[in-house]
């Protein structure tokens, strides 16, 4: 370049040096934004991993847990009712004094104390944090945005005029070259005054660096709010939980595999507990109904100072009533409903079925059956009942996973106190009733009623099996067996007197179910019936119902008369011995007498059965 140039002004200026101000703002800036993406990185990679923990940690103990947490339910059941029980015996020892004359002292049940409200849940938010989530993006993708939003801005295309079109070709040209130059705080600014509306003059140092000062702090802001992030995911239990398992793998142990070892040994450490108490508690019902009843027949005898002015079996809110008639119970919607999912578990899983008919039965007798008297016997006859069902659970599982529509409690009903399993409500027994009518309940059903006889040696079989009982005749005399349920065979045979409870006020249910069958016959003005096995009523023969009449009737009366004597006619005519006798229109008669003289001579008998004989 000649020396005539360089005095016309055309020699290049020496380049503008750097602002300190500028460089440290920018490196403050750089260091914000280093921190920032580190931090991002990191809580983005904890909570993944912390994600995937809680995955593995739920799939691998839920089930655990969730056994644990029904076993821990059925133990605060148990002991709920083992305190009723302790108090119920309490008052039925020391019955409260009774009210003075002249205030009133009609029962009721105790006020319930209400339930504390639960407790409002909610995370704790770090100071400043406000709920705002900051978007993070890469630098090159926050210059392209930048780049877009100023070219949708000033392109020349966009100008409404010449003079407007040359001042964008400005602007944009300007953009370009910070675009180029990768110059995120030129590009920022460019945007923010814009936006303002204000001049597009070149950037000053000053607002360089005001700008970068801002950017930094705007990122130290981003980056104290993902300290506060990542300290919150380490303090949550799953992230403690997290670093428990970090710290057993370092010693060579796996958190997860223990918890879960150690929640199923407390699950049945709880289930034996239950068991303990399941058998207390059958045994307090028994103690608490006999106080009962010896409390209430000392006042009636009169060695009381009158009638209790309370009963604290019925003010008691864990003892729930029977129902007298199960017959009578209405079925409303709840009862339906329950006849309907009766009748899908009996195909789906059908040993929910036979909990809710082992409990209706329970109830249908009033007093339970010998075999349902015990926590032992009730475990008895569930694994009995469940054998053929390899996914239904042991007993103390069933009572720790009951339906709504079951629970473990107490009943009185018939002057009793008893324990078991039994309906959350008595208007739900209709819909059992209901849900017997069709085929895969009744099926059920019979399985279950099966089991609940006692277990008896046949001698013709050479087995013990559950007893089936029979109402061996009805009419004129009522005398009950129980029979071997697979040959017939009559184990034993006796009177009964009183209201049927038990095993024996089942029996119209067991006739209803087909577990026995019934043959009915016309003895003068009379009906008598003679049950037995379904099997044995197909093969009844003539020889074998004179046979019966002969055993329970005439024998047992003193008639003089065998079964030789006995005449079977069908239709008015004589049936052969060994012919077989139809369903309908069955007539005995006893050869020498008329049916009506048979008839009255066996009420005289049977009347006079028990009465003492006359002195002298």
């Amino acid at each position: 370049m000649t020396a005539g140039a360089r005095d016309r002004g055309l020699a290049p200026a020496p380049p503008k040096a750097p602002d300190p101000r500028l460089e440290a703002a920018e490196a403050r800036r750089r260091r914000a934004l280093e921190e920032v993406d580190a931090l991002d990185a990191e809580v983005e990679r904890l909570s993944a991993e912390l994600t995937a923990f809680s995955g593995r940690y739920d799939a691998e103990l839920a089930a655990c847990f969730t056994e644990l947490a029904d076993a821990e339910r059925l133990l605060r059941r148990l002991q709920a009712l083992e305190d009723e029980l302790g108090r119920l015996s309490r008052l039925l020892e020391h019955p409260p004094a009774r009210p003075r004359a002249g205030r009133s002292a009609r029962p009721g049940r105790p006020r319930e104390a209400p339930e504390p409200a639960a407790a409002a849940e909610g995370g704790e938010e770090g100071p400043g944090d406000g709920g705002v989530e900051f978007e993070l993006l890469p630098e090159e993708v926050e210059l392209k945005r930048l780049h877009r939003r100023l070219a949708r801005l000033f392109h020349p295309d966009l100008a409404a005029d010449g003079e407007e079109r040359g001042r964008f070709s400005a602007l944009m040209a300007r953009v370009n070259e910070a675009y180029t130059r990768r110059d995120r705080a030129a590009l920022e600014l460019l945007a923010e005054r814009a936006g303002a509306g204000g001049p597009g003059e070149d950037l000053s140092d000053g607002d360089r660096v005001a700008h970068a000062e801002k950017r930094a702090a705007s990122l130290a802001g981003i980056a104290a709010a993902l300290r506060r992030d990542r300290d919150r995911l380490l303090a949550s239990d799953t992230g403690r939980l997290w670093e428990e398992a970090r710290r057993r793998a370092e010693r060579g142990g796996d958190l997860v595999a223990e918890t879960r070892r150690d929640a199923l040994a407390e699950a049945e450490d709880a289930r034996a507990d239950a068991r303990r108490r399941l058998e207390r508690v059958f045994r307090g019902a028994a103690l608490v109904g006999r106080r009962r009843r010896s409390s209430m027949t000392g006042l009636v005898l009169g060695r009381g100072s009158g009638l209790r002015h309370f009963d604290p079996l019925a003010e008691s809110p864990l003892v729930r009533r029977g129902v007298a008639r199960l017959e009578r119970a209405r079925a409303g919607a709840p009862a339906r409903a329950l006849a309907r999912s009766l009748e899908e578990a009996a195909e789906r899983a059908p040993w929910e079925a036979a909990a809710a008919l082992l409990a209706y039965f329970a109830e249908a007798a009033r007093r339970p059956p010998e075999s349902l008297a015990t926590a032992e016997g009730w475990r008895q006859r569930w694994d009995a009942v469940r054998r053929s069902w390899p996914d239904a659970p042991d007993f103390e599982r069933l009572l720790s996973r009951l339906p709504r529509h079951l629970e473990l409690g107490l009943r009185a009903a018939g002057g009793e106190l008893s324990a078991g399993l039994q309906f959350a409500s008595a208007e739900l027994l209709a819909g059992v009733r209901i849900a017997l009518g069709r085929e895969r309940v009744a099926r059920v059903a019979r399985d279950v009623l099966a089991e609940l006889g006692p277990p008896l040696r046949c001698a013709r079989c050479r087995r013990e099996r559950p007893a089936l009982h029979l109402l061996r005749t009805r009419g004129l005399d009522e005398v009950h067996g129980m029979a071997c349920p697979r040959c017939g065979a009559v184990l034993r045979s006796y009177w009964k007197y009183g209201e049927a409870e038990g095993l024996e006020a089942l029996a119209p249910l067991a006739l209803e179910l087909g577990l026995v069958a019934e043959q009915v016959v016309r003895l003068g003005g009379t009906s008598i019936a003679f049950q037995m096995l379904p099997g044995e009523r197909e093969a009844l023969t003539a020889e074998r119902l004179a046979a019966l009449f002969a055993e329970l009737y005439l024998a047992p009366c003193r008639i003089e008369a065998g079964p030789a004597q006995v005449r079977v006619k069908a239709g008015g005519a004589l049936l052969r011995r060994a012919a077989p006798v139809p369903q309908r229109g069955v007539r005995l008669e006893v050869e020498g007498r008329s049916g009506a003289e048979t008839e009255e001579a066996l009420r005289a008998r049977i009347a006079r059965r028990f009465r003492p004989a006359p002195a002298g």
